[in-house]
């Protein structure tokens, strides 16, 4: 099988040598000769040859290369592939969209729509290929998505959340991306539909507002670059609002948790990575969802999604932390904080020494490590700064309440990374309300969170997770290839 590759956007191979640094968490591969013979390749037209397969199985579960749709025409086709839409209908617009929407999908084998005992029955749809399962009690969507697989005879199937606007065209090019062996689950990517592109019903002030902030910031939306998706990665998740799946590894790890109301489909995601299987997203397949469309809803969604962090940590320990950085970057962080800036330099130029003695091997080690050091140290600030203000919030209230020098840090935290934000994604909104509604977003989460470890009595999603990585980077460079 003909198969060509894209790197990640983390690739770097300084002075084309025998030292790859890529991945996500990065990771640093020392290359043999053959190795970098691959790599050459790779980097010139994306092919590697059929002996070099074990070091591209490596590279692409770490996320630092990622395939492209094969050439012998062997992915899924629309016979393969069934349709299930889990549908909670509060309207007769929202019975009519579906409606309308199940009918596109005729050249599919079967569609089916599962009733989550809906306020407003959906009616049968005779003379289609399309079955309308009702349930008798309603369940959340983990267990109507169950109850549609119960239907389905395909290889593939494809879940639809009833507000996600796609075409059967989205959905045949995606199973283009279909080419690896274990893979188990494809996602595209979802984007929240633009404001001017919704109609009369997002008119008003306050949907046009959220609708425009949505549009870079939407938590369905995992970004613009491929991924290998895992905890603790990059993409650590992707949403079930469009996803195709193998039926039979879904059967291998019992589905969907029924007993999840959100938060089903992070579960699902690591459950099939823990069991040897490959979850990817393709944002080069694009469909869209519906924004919120006031402030309660967008808080209301956020404040679910927070919930569901205390059940998730009780299933997959250490997965839900606030917070991964290394001590070295706590340290620099705390010191400034502490009103000790030249102590956090020489802490961070400290890091940058003790990595270089470790990766001598390296190509020009001091400069390589004094730029990897920066970049984690940056990084770690702002994954910080996120912390307090989306899951500490409440912490760092009560202490901004008694401590002008915590006052500060919170107004930076609450302020520069918004700002920055605003300044890179340049929505269709002001800088003011932009951050107002990244306040709103961040503080629901948090206080859903709050909310589920209280009532669960786990406090995992709570704690961060510190580590000493010039150390962990050095075991990371065993990888030889």
């Amino acid at each position: 099988m003909h198969q060509c590759y894209s790197l990640d956007k983390s690739w770097r191979r300084p002075k084309k040598g025998n030292v790859l640094i890529a991945g996500s968490p990065l990771r640093i591969f020392r290359l043999s000769t053959a190795g970098q013979a691959i790599a050459e390749l790779l980097e010139q037209n994306g092919e590697a040859p059929s002996s070099g397969q074990l070091l591209v199985t490596r590279l692409i579960d770490a996320g630092a290369l990622h395939p492209l749709p094969s050439l012998e025409g062997d992915a899924p086709t629309v016979h393969d592939i069934s349709i299930v839409i889990p549908l909670f209908a509060r309207s007769e617009n929202d019975i009519s969209r579906v409606q309308n929407f199940a009918a596109e999908f005729s050249a599919f084998p079967h569609v089916v729509v599962v009733d989550d005992a809906s306020p407003i029955a959906f009616p049968e749809m005779p003379n289609t290929n399309v079955t309308v399962h009702r349930q008798e009690v309603n369940k959340g969507p983990g267990a109507a998505r169950n109850a549609g697989l119960t239907f389905v005879s395909t290889p593939y199937v494809v879940f639809i959340d009833a507000d996600v606007q796609c075409a059967p065209e989205d959905i045949c090019e995606l199973a283009k991306w279909w080419n690896l062996p274990q893979l188990a689950v494809l996602a595209p990517r979802v984007k929240s539909l633009k404001w001017f592109q919704y109609g009369a019903a997002i008119s008003a002030y306050e949907s046009a507002a959220i609708s425009a902030y949505e549009e870079v910031r939407s938590p369905l939306d995992m970004g613009a670059f491929p991924a290998r998706v895992r905890a603790g990665t990059r993409v650590s998740y992707v949403p079930s609002a469009l996803l195709l799946c193998s039926v039979s590894a879904l059967a291998a790890v019992g589905n969907f948790d029924e007993s999840l109301r959100t938060g089903e489909d992070v579960d699902l995601i690591w459950r099939l990575d823990a069991a040897g299987y490959s979850c990817r997203y393709e944002p080069s397949v694009e469909v869209h969802h519906l924004p919120r469309t006031t402030i309660q809803q967008l808080a209301e969604q956020r404040i679910g999604y927070g919930e569901s962090a205390a059940l998730l940590a009780q299933k997959h320990h250490g997965a839900l932390a606030p917070l991964r950085v290394s001590g070295w970057s706590t340290g620099v962080w705390a010191s400034i904080a502490l009103g000790f800036p030249i102590i956090g330099g020489v802490v961070a130029a400290g890091t940058a020494v003790t990595l270089s003695r470790k990766l001598r091997f390296l190509p020009d080690a001091e400069k390589e490590s004094a730029r990897l050091a920066t970049l984690g140290h940056l990084h770690a600030g702002k994954q910080i700064a996120s912390a307090v203000t989306r899951v500490w919030w409440p912490i760092a209230v009560l202490l901004a309440l008694v401590s002008r020098r915590a006052r500060w840090a919170l107004c930076l935290a609450a302020f520069v990374p918004a700002l920055s934000d605003w300044w890179t994604s340049r929505p269709h909104l002001d800088p003011v309300r932009y951050t107002l509604l990244r306040w709103v977003d961040d503080m629901s989460y948090g206080f859903g969170i709050w909310k589920g470890v209280v009532r669960e009595g786990n406090y995992d999603a709570l704690i961060p997770e510190l580590s000493s990585w010039p150390s962990n980077m050095q075991q990371k460079t065993s990888t030889e290839a």
